[in-house]
């Protein structure tokens, strides 16, 4: 186990709304909190999640099918009685991405719950906590005041359409940033990010390849082989996650919550 993930044993079901918040706040200040032999209803999973904070609307009219509950998605490539597929249903891999990048006001907290079918299925999480914090001083030192722009293309990490294909080139992010918990790392989700202001082209692919190179090492990942009844929790700031591929992925169901921790920093 990497030791920056922590692990906890609290039963989700039964905890105190004091300690959903404590909870809620180790997963900015740790990145990664995972939960084992969990068995929760889609209203638990809700109540954990609001307590801390804003839960995302789901999807409108276009990925209606996927959704569980107001605020639950369905990751999975299970059909349902209509005959589609949640989201993410591609047995192929699910590379490197966060939560809605070109958003500012993207939700920074994600609730991924194994609901059925998830043994032997893997999603690991890269820690760009860790990862600035071990980047070469030159390098740091030529990145700290750069703005990137980021949006999503067909392939860049899933071959899903369900999201608009776009290049946000009008709103921009620091790539070093601080997040909620006073933590400093890079905001770098790099299959989702297409410029960086005032840096040319030449310096940008040069730049790009260094930082993949950098925060690709094993010493920064955390590799969850689920079971059903775990939970993972992720800050979406300052990490970024990938689910190999998966032949049984018609097996698969995991149950999505985006939130915010506006009851946890107010």
């Amino acid at each position: 186990m990497t030791d920056w993930v922590e692990v906890l044993s609290d039963n989700l079901a039964e905890v105190s709304d004091e300690r959903a918040k404590e909870i809620g706040k180790l997963v900015t200040e740790k990145i990664v909190v995972v939960l084992r032999n969990q068995n929760l209803t889609v209203e638990d999973q809700l109540s954990f999640t609001k307590r801390c904070g804003n839960v995302a609307p789901t999807a409108g009219e276009k990925g209606k099918h996927m959704v569980i509950a107001p605020g639950v998605v369905r990751v999975t490539g299970k059909k349902n009685k209509d005959g589609k597929e949640g989201l993410f249903g591609h047995k192929e891999t699910l590379d490197w991405h966060c939560n809605q990048p070109s958003t500012d006001t993207r939700m920074p907290l994600i609730w991924l719950y194994g609901a059925e079918g998830t043994a032997g299925s893997r999603t690991s999480w890269l820690n760009m906590l860790e990862a600035y914090r071990g980047l070469p001083s030159d390098l740091a030192e030529e990145i700290k005041d750069i703005e990137i722009t980021l949006g999503y293309k067909v392939g860049s990490y899933s071959t899903s359409e369900i999201f608009q294909e776009h290049h946000d080139t009008e709103n921009s992010f620091k790539i070093v940033r601080t997040n909620a918990a006073g933590n400093t790392g890079l905001y770098f989700p790099f299959l989702q990010l297409f410029g960086m202001k005032g840096v040319d082209e030449n310096r940008f692919h040069e730049l790009m390849k260094k930082l993949k190179a950098h925060v690709l090492q094993e010493k920064y990942m955390y590799h969850h082989d689920w079971q059903d009844g775990d939970v993972v929790i992720s800050e979406q700031w300052l990490s970024l996650h990938k689910r190999w591929a998966f032949e049984d992925i018609e097996k698969r169901v995991l149950h999505r919550i985006a939130f915010d921790y506006s009851n946890i920093y107010n």
